[in-house]
């Protein structure tokens, strides 16, 4: 079950909020329905779109299907391979994006921590 196969022929946008979303309900895998919090729901200021609730349910699915058992009921070790391979996966498009340029962005964040560590 490869995710990029999924989000790379979608927009970036939806790519990004779908990668996001799965990695959600991931990290809730294992917990009590109480303490689960809606995976779509960031803020009304940025409502979840039907084309990325749909590919994130159906990413979910076939993650169900896979393994055969719920997202919910999914170990550890399990759900933490599957937001590895959903991380990867928006490392890949990232990589794929025109203008992209991964020494640039390290040299930029040396920048910034180097900035504040001497503001501190």
């Amino acid at each position: 079950m490869d995710i990029l196969t999924y989000i790379e022929s979608v927009s970036e946008e939806t790519a990004i909020a779908v990668t996001y979303y799965c990695a959600r309900a991931l990290e809730q895998a294992g917990f009590p329905e109480e303490q689960q919090h809606d995976i779509f729901f960031d803020g009304s200021s940025d409502p979840a779109t039907p084309e990325s609730v749909e590919l994130t349910q159906t990413i979910l699915a076939a993650i169900e299907e896979a393994e055969h058992r719920r997202i919910d009921d999914l170990d550890r070790k399990t759900a933490e391979a599957y937001i590895r391979n959903a991380a990867d996966a928006m490392d890949t498009l990232i990589g794929r994006m025109e203008g992209y340029d991964e020494a640039r962005g390290k040299e930029l964040l040396r920048q910034m921590e180097a900035a504040s560590l001497i503001s501190l």
